[in-house]
């Protein structure tokens, strides 16, 4: 059970990068041999009865991790994950072939010390770097690999004159926290947390019955519109969501010398968080003891401290509906998009409506009238309504139109080809200063610290962000 090699290519499938971990491992041609048939989604493919291959595209290029057949799958997808993350630590993202065959050394030596008998071993980009240097750094301890010098590894390792002078160095000592280096020193010490959620929502159509309350309370004195067209009040009756849920993530940097102890508290008040996953370094007991306290020695650097669902929530701070079988002909849909105003938050930004359709049963949308916005056709079968800027609270818009059908369909009984409508739209945005779960910091504090000054009094800051993400609305 283990991990057989590293592969790095480009998108066409010629070889960057190569570290062989078993003896005889599949050459990157019978990869690219099982590659040839497999779509993007097929993260994991069979090389024979004894070998797996678990591939991911990054950027502009490839990775590609043959195992045997018995390693458990989700062992090597979290360290392709981890092994991306520690190559955009140390070389910046975007990554391309120029960086992965300036710093083939580098790489040598972080894959050395992230895979140990074919298993992953250490992975915190924080304890790489005490092993690792950065690739400036690199050339005192060792002389540059040439291009393929896969083989040659145990030269990058056991050569007598790098390999002493690069394990006598103090500064590449390992730290006794192992997700944190070791002597980390900082001008000004700071301290964030960001939370983030990521709204996905599911608004069936309206029933006949809330389409009528709804017109009957269309005399109602409307919200301020944008509309040069209409003058479309927010509806007062709304179905319920089918799905509502928040997936959230709470990030920690630290710019704090010496060794930090940090408590946070977080409220989510009555709400149950799902599956919540931590970091090493939460403690996992405190947060048994009391839900919602994350108490941690934190890496140098930005972290997740904790991943959480959270089901039955708000719809969020905007809105919208979709109605079919409008105007004269009786061939015009509508959608309306609107915001809410949830305390302390002016505006969204990155406003997006897409408009989707029948591509094969549709060939235009014609005389297209938009109170606001941009509307286009982006691909067959999606027309996107953008908001460019930021959008008020309390604000609304329209977007009419008519589907121009395929006329070389297959007419119906009456001898006419059926009118086509969206089937559906999707709306996503971005919105500083609020979570959809309601959770909030209640309290951020360094406990205790080694190495940090008495005096000082490091900067904190939270902010919070909703990201709209996959807001469906049926017609």
């Amino acid at each position: 059970m283990s991990i057989l090699a590293v592969y790095i290519t480009d998108i066409n499938g010629q070889k960057l990068f190569e570290y062989p971990v078993s003896d005889s491992p599949p050459t990157n041609k019978t990869l690219q041999v099982a590659l040839r048939d497999a779509s993007p989604e097929d993260v994991v493919l069979r090389l024979s009865s004894d070998e797996l291959l678990f591939h991911r595209r990054q950027d502009a290029l490839h990775f590609l991790i043959p195992c045997t057949a018995s390693m458990p799958a989700l062992v090597p997808l979290e360290f392709i994950s981890h092994l991306i993350k520690v190559l955009h630590d140390y070389f910046q993202p975007p990554l391309s072939r120029q960086k992965i065959e300036k710093n083939y050394s580098t790489i040598m030596m972080l894959l050395n010390e992230m895979i140990e008998d074919g298993y992953p071993f250490v992975t915190e980009e924080n304890a790489l770097r005490d092993l690792v240097p950065f690739a400036g750094g690199l050339s005192k301890y060792l002389p540059t690999l040439p291009k393929g010098a896969a083989n040659s590894l145990k030269s990058l390792t056991s050569s007598s004159s790098s390999s002493k002078s690069f394990s006598s160095d103090s500064s590449l000592t390992r730290s006794n926290v192992p997700w944190r280096r070791s002597n980390v020193k900082h001008n000004n010490n700071e301290l964030y947390v960001d939370i983030h959620e990521t709204l996905s929502v599911i608004i069936p159509a309206l029933t006949p019955t809330q389409q009528m309350l709804n017109s009957i309370n269309s005399g109602s004195t409307p919200v301020p519109s944008a509309s040069a067209f209409y003058t479309p009040a927010v509806p007062q009756v709304l179905a319920e969501p089918i799905v509502a849920i928040a997936h959230g993530s709470v990030f920690a940097t630290t710019k704090l010398s010496g060794t930090p102890d940090i408590q946070l508290i977080i409220s989510f008040g009555n709400r149950l968080l799902e599956g919540p996953a931590f970091h090493p370094c939460v403690r996992l007991a405190r947060w048994r003891e009391r839900p919602g306290t994350l108490s941690f020695i934190p890496p140098d650097g930005k972290c997740c401290l904790l991943q959480y669902t959270i089901s039955g929530v708000e719809s969020g701070p905007i809105g919208g509906d979709l109605k079919t079988g409008l105007g004269p002909m009786k061939d015009e849909f509508e959608v309306r998009v609107w915001s809410r105003v949830p305390r302390n938050v002016k505006f969204v930004e990155n406003l997006r409506v897409e408009v989707v359709f029948d591509g094969e049963r549709v060939q235009n949308v014609k005389g297209t009238r938009a109170s606001s916005g941009e509307f286009d056709i982006e691909k067959k079968g999606v027309g996107v309504w953008r908001f460019p800027g930021k959008t008020p609270m309390g604000w609304n818009a329209s977007l009419r139109g008519t589907m121009v059908v395929n006329e070389d369909l297959a007419t119906g009984p009456d001898g006419t080809v059926p009118q086509e409508f969206p089937k559906y739209v999707k709306i996503s945005y971005d919105c500083q200063g609020m979570l959809v779960s309601g959770a909030k910091v209640e309290s951020l504090r360094i406990v205790s610290g080694k190495g940090i000054d008495d005096r000082a009094k490091p900067y904190k800051g939270v902010k919070y962000l909703t990201k709209g993400k996959d807001i469906v609305i049926r017609g």
